[in-house]
C-alpha cells in the first residue's frame, strides 16, 4: 500500500514543526514568568512613589511619566476620589494630605523628592487606610466641595493597591463580583490558574505533549493536533494574523477600529491577565457550553451535562450516537456563530474604546476561540485568548525588551503560515473522509 504524503514521507516535516512550536512555547513561558517579575520587582506604573528612610527623615521619591507636558501637578496622599456617570474623576479637597507640587517637563515627566515631616507621617499612619495611595493630580474645575481632575491624573499603583470588585461577563451582560483584594494577590491567583491550565493543556486530550511530538515524527504533522497545547500554538498565530489583516484592510477602507484608552501600565497588565478567563467563560461557556449542557440535560445526563461546560465535544460525543451527534452539531454551529457575533459586538457596546471595525476582527477571533473551546475544552480557549492578549503585550512594558517582542511577532507570522497550511490540509482531508465533526477523536490525529 502506498504511504500517505502526510505520514512516513513527511515525518521530518512533522518533527520540524514540532520543534518550531516548542520554541514558541518556551517564549510563552518566558513571558509568563516575566509577568511576575514586572508585578513584583520592576515598576511598571505611570507613577512610582517609594519611600526612603534617611537620616533627615522620610523621603517620598515621586516619579511620574506620560502626563501633560509643562503643567503643574499636586502630589496628594490618600485622597477620596469619586467618579460620576460620565466617568469623570473628582477629588474631595478636604481629604488626604497634600505633599507638594511638581511641574512636568517637556516630555510630560515629573520627578521630585519630598521630605515628609513627622506630623504629616503621624496623620497619614492614623488615617485608617490599610494601603496608602499617592496621586499625581491636575485640577481643571473646582467647587467648594470637589475638584474635577484632568484626564491624565494618575495614581501610584503597586502590588498592594486595593480593589474591591471584579467585572464579569455573561455575554453582553456585565456584573461585578464584590471581593476585596490587592493587585498582587489577584495576580498570584491568576498566575496559579494559568499554570494549572498550561499543565492540563499539555496533558491531552488524546496524547500528552511529548507523546504528540514523538508521533509527529512517526505519523506526520497532524499528530501534533492530538495535544491541546500544540493545537493552541498552531491556531494562535493564525487567528492573530488574520485579525491583524482584517483590521488593516478596514483601516485602509476608512473603517475605524479604535483602540483601548490609555491606562496605567500595571492596571492594564493585570487586566490583560484576567480578561481571557472572564471573557472565555462569558462568551464561550455561555452560550456554547450551555447548549451542550441543555442537550445532555434533556437526556437525563446531569453529570455529563455539567462536565460539558468544561469540554463540550467530549461529553456530547460520549453520550450520542454518530447520527445524534451530527444532528446536535447543528445547534453547536449556531451557538458558535452567535457567540462570535456577541463577542464582536461587545467590544464596541461595552465601552472599551474600540470602533465599529473591531466587531468583524473580534468576531473572527471569536470563531477561532469557540472552535478551540469546543474541540479541546476551556483550557485551550483561555490559553489562546491569553496568548493574543498577554503574551504579545508583555514585552512592550519594557523598552529594552521591545526588540525581543518584535522578533517574536515576526516568528508568529512564520508559524501562522505553517499553521494555515496544516489547518487547510486538515479540512480538505476531513471532507474527503467525511469526518469533519468537531471532535478530536475523529478529526485530529496522524494515526
Amino acid at each position: 500500500m502506498q504511504k500517505s504524503f502526510f505520514t512516513t514521507k513527511t515525518s521530518f516535516v512533522g518533527a520540524i514543526i514540532a520543534v518550531a512550536l516548542l520554541v514558541l512555547l518556551v517564549a510563552e513561558f518566558s513571558s509568563f514568568a516575566l509577568g511576575a517579575y514586572y508585578v513584583y520587582d520592576e515598576p511598571t506604573s505611570d507613577v512610582v512613589s517609594p519611600t526612603l528612610h534617611t537620616s533627615s527623615g522620610v523621603v517620598l521619591e515621586v516619579s511620574a511619566f506620560g502626563l501633560n507636558n509643562n503643567t503643574k501637578r499636586t502630589v496628594w496622599i490618600d485622597p477620596n476620589i469619586s467618579i460620576n456617570d460620565s466617568g469623570d474623576e473628582f477629588i474631595d479637597p478636604s481629604s488626604g494630605f497634600i505633599v507638594g507640587n511638581v511641574t512636568t517637563n517637556s516630555s510630560g515627566d515629573a520627578i521630585k523628592n519630598f521630605t515628609l515631616d513627622q506630623s504629616i507621617l503621624s496623620k497619614i499612619q492614623s488615617d485608617g487606610q490599610a494601603v496608602h495611595t499617592v496621586w499625581i493630580v491636575g485640577i481643571q474645575n473646582s467647587t467648594a466641595n470637589l475638584h474635577e481632575l484632568t484626564s491624565d491624573s494618575e495614581q501610584n499603583y503597586t502590588v498592594d493597591t486595593q480593589e474591591s470588585g471584579i467585572i464579569l461577563f455573561a455575554t453582553l451582560i456585565t456584573f461585578e463580583l464584590p471581593v476585596n483584594f490587592n493587585l498582587g494577590q489577584l495576580f498570584i491567583v491568576l498566575w496559579t490558574i494559568y499554570l494549572i491550565l498550561f499543565a492540563m493543556a499539555m496533558n491531552g486530550p488524546i496524547r500528552n505533549l511529548w507523546s504528540a511530538i514523538k508521533a509527529s515524527y512517526t505519523k506526520g504533522m497532524f499528530a501534533l493536533l492530538d495535544n491541546s497545547m500544540l493545537g493552541t500554538l498552531i491556531v494562535f498565530p493564525v487567528v492573530t494574523w488574520v485579525t491583524i489583516a482584517i483590521s488593516l484592510l478596514e483601516q485602509a477602507g476608512g473603517v475605524s477600529t479604535g483602540s483601548l484608552p490609555p491606562a496605567d501600565p500595571l492596571l492594564q497588565f493585570v487586566e490583560l491577565t484576567i480578561a481571557p478567563l472572564r471573557e472565555e467563560v462569558g462568551f464561550r461557556v455561555i452560550p456554547i457550553g450551555v447548549v451542550a449542557l441543555v442537550i445532555l440535560f434533556s437526556r437525563g445526563k446531569i453529570r455529563d451535562g455539567l462536565l460539558a461546560l468544561w469540554h463540550p465535544s467530549r461529553y456530547l460525543k460520549k453520550n450520542d450516537s454518530p447520527e445524534g451527534y451530527k444532528r446536535h452539531l447543528r445547534s453547536i454551529y449556531v451557538a458558535i456563530v452567535v457567540s462570535a457575533i456577541l463577542f464582536g459586538i461587545a467590544h464596541v457596546l461595552l465601552g472599551a474604546g474600540w470602533g465599529p471595525g473591531k466587531i468583524l476582527s473580534a468576531a473572527v477571533a471569536g470563531i477561532g476561540l469557540a472552535g478551540l473551546y469546543y474541540v479541546y475544552g476551556l483550557p485551550a480557549a483561555i490559553l489562546l485568548h491569553w496568548s493574543i492578549d498577554y503574551f504579545l503585550s508583555v514585552f512592550d512594558l519594557n523598552a529594552s525588551l521591545s526588540s525581543a517582542g518584535d522578533l517574536i511577532t515576526v516568528y508568529t507570522l512564520f508559524i501562522a503560515v505553517v499553521g494555515s497550511v496544516i489547518l487547510i490540509l486538515l479540512v480538505v482531508r476531513s471532507f474527503r473522509n467525511q469526518t469533519l465533526t468537531l471532535s478530536p477523536n475523529t478529526w485530529f490525529g496522524g494515526s
